[in-house]
């Protein structure tokens, strides 16, 4: 890795004698092994590595980012960076770059990921796993990555990281229209749990077999933690400082205030054993645990140097990626890996408890009427199972859920005891670690 972080060194030093006031350099390099799966057969075994350099350059408020596919003969690059940036105009929003020498913790890379040759095995047992609940059409994808990083700022920091990561989608079918969806991630080979996975997948299909049209109306909803994943995308987003400065966020001006109800606790914590641990942010500050939301009182928002200037408040560790932003300034604030604390409630005692209601493993197509207020809709995929009475006595399809994300959050009544990383495609990301969850009577309605 110290090569990485002397191409970084080495770019910053460049960009500098250019011209440039500020400037930060990421250097990173990710190998990638896949295997892609249909029909229950492998259909792709792939493998490649990519290498970029993420830079950022400013000369006093006029900044610009880019992202250069090489590693290799980056000094006219570095220039006519530097160059374009005395063209742009003045951003409004740039406060400049973590100032300080930092210390990093090591964080560990499993070897055996590194080093994985045939990954397709893993797929074998998924699948193995997935026909052994009665499935008759599997497919998925399996990754195994392995990324380093090396930055450096003109602000001081010089740091190198390392991470490692294996993860599996599994999709399983028993009717066309009956379907369940599991994943596995995981830092470690060891941990890949590629049967349970299928046999996860496999069980929700079987459950799911012949769904009727599900009603309209109130009811409580136990939703996965691949469900969750795709609410704690947008959620985490919103709390975001850039969003809430721009009016994009349903958390503007609730800090102190309850935005969920007193069972849920939320973080942000890189700092964890998971596929995306990670040493310092895209600044190069040192990342740490953070408690967003407390009991569910709102307690700060997410932070990058600038924006922790204007909010009079110091950065939270969570620059973003070093990359041109949607809102005009690069190192947009961002959570690396969410977590909702577990309670104390066993599956079955979640079912049990349950009156009315629907177990819900997955959505997709999540989309906003109005960010500020929270009005969303979000359409149910594979199982969506109906819970009468506490049990399970048969599936539903055609269903969209029609609500608002504040009182979702403020609806939840219990959580599991188990927590589980997931990520799933774009749906569920970043990689979290969540529970499942019991929200009380959120609105259904028909999706066709």
């Amino acid at each position: 890795m110290n090569e990485l972080k002397e191409i970084s060194q080495h770019v910053v030093e460049v960009a500098r004698s250019a011209g440039a006031d500020d400037v930060v350099a990421e250097a990173i390099v990710t190998e990638v092994k896949q295997v892609r799966f249909s029909n229950s057969q492998v259909d792709a075994v792939n493998s490649w590595s990519e290498e970029h350099l993420a830079l950022l350059v400013a000369i006093g408020k006029k900044v610009i980012s880019s992202d250069i596919r090489t590693l290799t003969d980056l000094d006219p690059h570095a220039r006519a960076l530097v160059s374009l940036a005395k063209k742009v105009p003045p951003s409004k929003t740039y406060e400049g770059v973590a100032p300080g020498r930092f210390k990093y913790r090591r964080n560990p890379v499993d070897g055996m990921i590194v080093k994985l040759r045939d990954p397709s095995r893993f797929v074998h047992e998924a699948i193995a796993g997935a026909e052994g609940f009665g499935a008759n059409n599997v497919g998925g994808t399996f990754y195994a990555i392995h990324e380093r990083v090396g930055l450096a700022s003109s602000g001081g920091a010089v740091g190198a990281d390392e991470s490692t990561a294996a993860d599996l989608s599994v999709r399983a079918f028993s009717q066309p229209e009956a379907s369940g969806h599991a994943v596995c991630c995981t830092p470690t080979l060891t941990g890949m749990e590629a049967k349970k996975t299928g046999e996860r997948a496999g069980e929700f299909a079987s459950h799911a077999r012949d769904p009727v049209m599900g009603e309209q109306g109130k009811f409580d909803l136990i939703v996965d933690p691949l469900f969750l994943g795709s609410f704690i995308q947008s959620t985490s987003s919103m709390l975001s400082a850039m969003r809430v400065e721009i009016s994009n966020s349903m958390y503007a001006k609730k800090i102190g205030k309850r935005v969920a109800s007193d069972e849920v606790t939320f973080l942000d914590d890189p700092t964890i054993r998971s596929t995306t641990r990670r040493a310092f942010d895209h600044e190069g500050v040192p990342t740490r645990r953070n408690v967003l939301i407390k009991d569910g009182v709102l307690k700060t928002y997410l932070h990058n140097t600038g924006t922790a200037k204007r909010f009079k408040t110091r950065t939270t560790a969570n620059a973003g990626p070093l990359i041109p932003s949607a809102y005009g300034s690069a190192a947009q604030p961002m959570a690396f890996h969410p977590v909702v604390v577990p309670g104390d409630w066993k599956m079955d005692e979640l079912i049990a408890d349950t009156k009315r209601g629907l177990y819900i493993n997955n959505t997709w197509y999540t989309r906003y009427q109005n960010y500020s207020t929270g009005e969303f809709s979000t359409i149910p995929r594979d199982a969506i199972l109906r819970v009468e009475n506490g049990e399970i006595v048969g599936a539903v399809k055609n269903i969209r859920i029609s609500d608002n994300m504040m009182n979702f959050w403020k609806s939840i009544d219990a959580l599991s005891r188990k927590a589980q990383e997931i990520y799933w495609w774009e749906e569920a990301a970043p990689p979290s670690t969540l529970p499942t969850v019991r929200a009380k009577q959120m609105t259904i309605t028909r999706s066709a």
